[in-house]
């Protein structure tokens, strides 16, 4: 590897632990109630209503009836579909847990001297997200917590990764970015942000690959 890491800034859902449970339920539940819609179809549609909400430009719920519009669900027929799914998200909230070898890693990354971020794209600020990072019991290895909608920018806009380098206060440099999205490795990429690809998604691109979190370790020396 060509430099020296001695930041981290992580995205939140698939990378520290498993955030498309709730998507897959839906994708399944649409299926059953409307029509065949494959789990690889539902998330770039609602990931793209989301934006307004990271960004504090709407909310979660007028989003979500926004994209069964789109799917075309009836108006009458939101309110059943809303009440189930957020009962079902309550359920599997409750149930979130970290990814395999994530804990342990962070804590020794973070021993070693290593600054570490979280970058989350969320209708919740920073306390929201620190409460998820407080469930999964990893919270405090974090240097800093930075959500999209205290910023009004979500990734992979220049502007959220450069709130996040600024948060650990180290050179860009020196800093690399782990996710696991499209978008998001090469937004990261496009400002010379060395990219990490962890749980990724087929086609994305990343400066390097690694198929276990604990294989940061490997890649991130002490500074």
């Amino acid at each position: 590897m060509s430099r020296t890491i001695q930041g981290l800034i992580f995205d939140n859902g698939d990378i520290l632990f498993d955030a498309s449970l709730w998507r897959r339920w839906l994708a399944e539940h649409l299926s059953q109630l409307h029509r065949p819609l494959r789990y690889e179809d539902l998330v770039p549609i609602w990931e793209r209503h989301l934006v307004d909400v990271y960004c504090g430009r709407q909310t979660y719920w007028d989003a979500f009836r926004a994209m069964l519009t789109q799917f075309g669900i009836d108006e009458s027929d939101h309110d059943p579909i809303v009440a189930t799914a957020t009962e079902k998200g309550r359920q599997l909230q409750a149930l979130r847990k970290p990814n395999p070898h994530v804990p342990e890693t962070l804590e020794q990354l973070s021993r070693r001297g290593i600054r570490l971020a979280v970058l989350s794209d969320s209708e919740s600020g920073q306390a929201g997200v620190r409460k998820i990072l407080q469930q999964l019991k990893i919270e405090t290895h974090f240097d800093a917590v930075i959500s999209s909608v205290d910023i009004g920018v979500v990734k992979p806009e220049p502007a959220a990764f450069t709130a996040a380098i600024e948060a650990l206060a180290l050179p860009k440099q020196t800093c690399a970015f782990v996710g696991h999205d499209v978008d998001e490795l090469s937004g990261a990429m496009a400002i010379d942000l060395f990219a990490i690809g962890y749980n990724h998604t087929p086609g994305a691109p990343a400066d390097v690959f690694i198929d276990s979190f604990a294989e940061l370790l490997e890649l991130v020396q002490s500074p």
